[in-house]
Formats: structure tokens, sequence, C-alpha cells
């Protein structure tokens, strides 16, 4: 089955087609991942994170010929969302180490 055949039958609610397509673009996606997270375990969670998301979605794909971009796009956007979490993170425990720090002063 050829790709667009395949983008639509899962566009189509067909579970095996979805499988089928996740399949086909998982190497695809993972560098998406490894690009941006620069983590194998990140990239991986990351990966599984997208293809619920993807499944929950995929309905709204209007042009099948156009289903790997849509996906690596939720890969791209899921990334960018995880770094800025993380840097968020890293700037709250930063402010946590300076505040423990002036009350050891």
């Amino acid at each position: 089955m050829d790709e667009l055949e395949l983008s639509r039958k899962a566009i189509a609610g067909d579970e095996a087609a979805f499988l089928a397509f996740m399949r086909q673009h998982k190497e695809d996606l993972l560098r998406t991942a490894l690009a941006f997270l620069k983590n194998e375990h990140d990239a991986l969670e990351a990966l599984h994170e997208v293809t619920v998301r993807a499944y929950n979605k995929i309905h709204t794909v209007k042009e099948p010929a156009y289903a790997k971009t849509w996906l690596i796009r939720i890969m791209m956007n899921y990334c960018q969302d995880q770094l800025k979490r993380q840097k968020r993170f890293h700037h709250k425990e930063s402010e946590i180490d300076k505040l423990g720090k002036e009350d050891v002063s």
C-alpha cells in the first residue's frame, strides 16, 4: 500500500493503517525529536506522546498528502514545548539555589 492510501485509511479510522503509518515514519520522528531534545530517552518519550496525540487527532487531517508533514509538525511542537518547560524548570531551580545560598550567608 502506498503512503497516500495508508494516510487516507488512517484518517478514515483504520487502526491497522494508523499503526503502519506510524511505523513508516518512526525513524523520521525519532530523528526530529533527537535534533531538538539531544537525548534518546526524551526522544523516545516524545515519540510515545506524539503517537497518542496523532491517534486522537488524525481524523482532523484535511489532505492525506500532507499527513506526514502534519505528523512531523506535531513532533516539532511537542519538542519545542518540552524545551520551554525544561528552561522554566531550570530557571526556577536556579532561583531556589540562590535563595538557599542567601539563607546560609
